[in-house]
């Protein structure tokens, strides 16, 4: 696969030929301090979410570019298919993995940078929100590491708050991969060693967010949606973690086993700060880039951060859906920490056997609301109807108690995450009870409707 194809600014290329609307350059200098967080902002209320690159910014020499993956047309652009299907197609991606292939040359190899000359400070130096930690982050930061059992490699994003010019925190979140990787080094008394990648395709950053069992290779999930093997180098620090051969920077280095900071505030996607957390540290002992590098970002909180996750958490849920019921038909997520599943109820038991699925399998599961197929779930107005006209909560709602969450749900009471979460059964009992029946039209009597003669007077 050629690096235009599988690349960052290959995909900016083609964005630019294909649907250059979605690409807009700003030359004037912007402050990375807030600035470019209100652009976005401003952007989005005015319902426009394009690719910003940035050539200018305040105290910083690279180019910085934000919002790659901000609308789910630019998703459909990279899966190459209908912007219907792109749910569809991930799906399919992920059935039909293909292992990446390792390379010896590549572009991230034009410069390497060891020891002394490691210095993150040439990054922009990027804060978010007004009550955000007053450090620079590194958001569109994917980690690279192997679980040391299984030797399987895994890809995940993490959110790094700078420390000085060799590390940062990285932000880890309990009960998901990474966080057991590290506790499988730190409980040998070894440093993890890890590589963070920045600058990547979309379908890059798609197959990274893939959630699957910890066997599961991301990189050939990624092969999958390119339809092609992916191109891979292995680090220049001797740990032969593979890295993405066209993406734009990696930081090689360690995870320390010991050695924790104060990590945040930070606005997460929930559009919240959760406090200070103590993380590990991460310190860099190699910096490699490409020729004439460009810095990628994505902005906690706004559309890019909720877009991009959204197909592999829909495809996540629809699987652990099915899998407690194959009667369910479609999924939602139409707020954060909700899912709204629908079905072909056929069993009065089915909504509780997707209920408990979900919240016990999933930390980002908080509120499961069971529909039946007739209900579109991403349409809040019919779900909240559902729930007040098919429920009764006396009988139809369940709360479990001290389960693991997110610590980035601003309710839970510390930052372990631990919560209590919600199922509601809004489908209609096909036992028992009272005849109802809902409104309709007649078919026939509905299809032969013209509305194109009922034009409007003027006058």
């Amino acid at each position: 696969m050629s690096d235009a194809d599988s690349s960052l600014r290959g995909f900016l290329a083609r964005v630019a030929e294909e649907r250059p609307a979605d690409l807009v350059e700003v030359e004037r200098q912007v402050d990375p301090r807030y600035e470019t967080t209100a652009i976005v902002a401003k952007l989005e209320e005015r319902r426009r979410s394009p690719i910003l690159l940035f050539r200018n910014v305040k105290d910083c020499q690279i180019p910085l570019v934000t919002n790659v993956c901000g609308s789910m047309g630019r998703l459909a652009l990279a899966l190459r298919c209908p912007l219907k299907e792109v749910a569809a197609r991930y799906g399919e991606a992920a059935g039909s993995a293909i292992p990446p292939t390792l390379v010896s040359d590549a572009p991230v190899h034009a410069h390497v940078l060891r020891g002394q000359d490691v210095d993150l400070s040439i990054f922009p130096r990027l804060v978010y929100h007004a009550d955000d930690a007053d450090a620079p982050y590194l958001t569109a930061a994917i980690a690279v590491a192997r679980d040391p059992d299984t030797g399987v490699i895994n890809l995940s994003y993490h959110r790094m708050m700078g420390v000085d010019r060799r590390r940062t925190a990285i932000y880890m979140e309990r009960g998901r991969h990474l966080h057991g990787i590290f506790a499988k080094y730190r409980a040998r008394g070894q440093d993890m060693p890890i590589a963070v990648v920045i600058g990547v395709h979309p379908l890059v950053s798609l197959g990274t967010l893939y959630a699957g069992s910890a066997d599961v290779d991301e990189y050939a999930i990624i092969g999958g949606l390119l339809g092609a093997p992916l191109p891979v180098v292995h680090t220049v620090t001797g740990t032969k973690l593979p890295v993405p051969a066209g993406a734009e920077w990696v930081l090689e280095g360690r995870v320390s086993a010991t050695e924790t900071v104060p990590e945040g505030p930070f606005g997460e996607f929930t559009g919240y700060g959760t406090g200070k957390t103590d993380s590990p540290v991460f310190e860099v002992e190699a910096m490699t880039h490409r020729e004439t590098p460009m810095f990628q970002d994505i902005i906690s909180g706004h559309l890019e951060h909720l877009v991009l996750s959204m197909p592999a958490i829909e495809h996540r849920t629809l699987r652990d859906a099915r899998a407690a019921c194959s009667a369910v038909t479609r999924v939602s997520l139409p707020a954060p920490l909700t899912s709204v599943v629908a079905l072909r109820k056929t069993d009065d038991a089915q909504p509780g056997q997707i209920i408990e699925a979900l919240l016990s399998g999933d930390i980002y599961a908080k509120q499961v609301i069971v529909v039946d197929d007739d209900i579109d779930p991403s349409d809040l107005r019919e779900v909240l109807a559902a729930a007040a006209l098919q429920c009764q909560p006396g009988r139809d709602v369940v709360i479990r108690r001290g389960m693991q969450g997110t610590p980035m749900d601003p309710s839970c009471p510390s930052d372990d995450g631990v919560t209590s979460k919600i199922g509601i059964d809004a489908t209609r009992k096909l036992a028992g009870g009272r005849t109802v029946t809902r409104n309709r039209i007649p078919a026939e009597i509905y299809d032969a409707v013209d509305v194109s003669e009922f034009k409007r007077r003027r006058g």
